[in-house]
């Protein structure tokens, strides 16, 4: 069975994460906290050693079990299958919710006159295929893909420093402690998805330790607040809360020198390598936690061919934020805490149990 390093892991979860800090959860971040959503993103991240204590003690316990044959021996058969299709679901609006925000900003963008069954059908066959090659094959393209992903942001970052004016990154608080409020569940979910190295645990060649999560969660942490801040001090809080997709209209702002300008171009390497990897990751997921050995491309197939028709929905790109916002963050966070929680308690009974035996 072939497996992955940690730092390979963190290389799938820096694009996959990184796209929903860096894309998705941005606009939602400037429209609940302003000028404020800067803040949010680092008071969650102060927060955060405690739940990654968690998820240290949790992928401890496993010891490279499987997640379905872990979640057996401490719940049994019943609650355990219901565990299984809960995170099946959850893995697969996590690769919905990316598919489909990119889809709309490719024919918002560059590809207006071409059909979204062809963009959404073409993508989804080469995600497929990563997904039935396996995780390693995942992690390949995360360790070629992710270095020039840097070096672009690393460019669009440097190259801004130009138009940015960082005073108005405060005052804070103006509008009270309410802001923050709103923002929490959006910056808080976008870090609790690191818990879904639960799911793909048993494929690493170490246990990642605490020192190993939260280096990951710092840095994941810091693809949200540079380009959060950046839009803030570019475009000032009011205009970038009501802009759709901030990330690339800095992109658009790029200037090098007198005669270069209009490489908002690279933006498109950027986020379809994140939305690739994470989709792909989505649908590996999808095979992995079913457990059907000679069938294991069927959950995969499934979760392909139901995102196609999720995506070909008429669903306003309105009602779309609307749903993330209201309920899929939300939900989300209460979810991964509750059950992170319930798995500690039972993991402390049980070993109290064999102890006292």
């Amino acid at each position: 069975m072939p497996k992955i390093s940690v730092l390979q892991s963190h290389m799938i979860i820096m694009l996959s994460v990184g796209l929903l800090n860096h894309v998705i959860i941005i606009p939602l971040l400037l429209g609940a906290s302003g000028r404020d959503a800067w803040l949010v993103v680092l008071l969650v991240l102060i927060a955060s050693p405690i739940w990654v204590g968690i998820l240290s003690y949790i992928l401890k316990n496993m010891n490279g079990i499987h997640v379905r044959d872990w979640l057996k021996q401490l719940f049994g058969t019943v609650l355990s299958a219901t565990l299984i299709v809960l995170y099946s679901v959850l893995v697969w609006l996590m690769g919905l919710i990316s598919f489909k925000d990119t889809v709309t900003w490719t024919i918002a963008t560059y590809m207006p006159q071409t059909p979204m069954f062809v963009l959404a059908g073409t993508t989804l066959v080469g995600c497929f295929f990563a997904a039935s090659q396996g995780l390693r094959t995942i992690a390949i393209l995360s360790g070629i893909l992710l270095p020039f992903v840097v070096i672009l942001g690393d460019l669009v970052m440097t190259a801004n420093f130009q138009f940015k004016e960082y005073s108005l990154l405060i005052p804070l608080l103006e509008n009270g402690t309410s802001p923050l409020w709103k923002g929490i569940p959006y910056a808080a979910g976008g870090l609790l998805e690191l818990s879904l190295m639960i799911l793909f645990q048993h494929k690493l060649t170490n246990k990642p330790g605490f020192k190993s999560l939260m280096l990951i969660c710092i840095i994941l942490s810091g693809l949200t607040i540079g380009p959060l801040m950046g839009s803030i001090a570019m475009f000032g809080p009011d205009e970038a809360a009501h802009q759709r997709y901030p990330a690339y209209e800095q992109w658009r702002m790029v200037r090098l020198g007198e005669y270069v300008e209009h490489v908002d171009f690279f933006s498109i390497y950027q986020w379809l390598s994140g939305t690739y990897i994470r989709v792909s990751l989505a649908l590996f997921l999808l095979g992995e936690m079913w457990k059907l050995q000679k069938y294991k491309w069927l959950p995969m197939f499934l979760g392909a061919l139901f995102m196609l028709v999720a995506v070909l929905l008429p669903i306003s790109d309105m009602v779309f934020q609307d749903l993330l916002s209201q309920y899929y963050f939300p939900s989300f966070c209460v979810f991964t805490v509750g059950v992170m929680l319930v798995y500690v308690v039972r993991i402390i009974i049980s070993t109290r149990s064999k102890r006292s035996n």
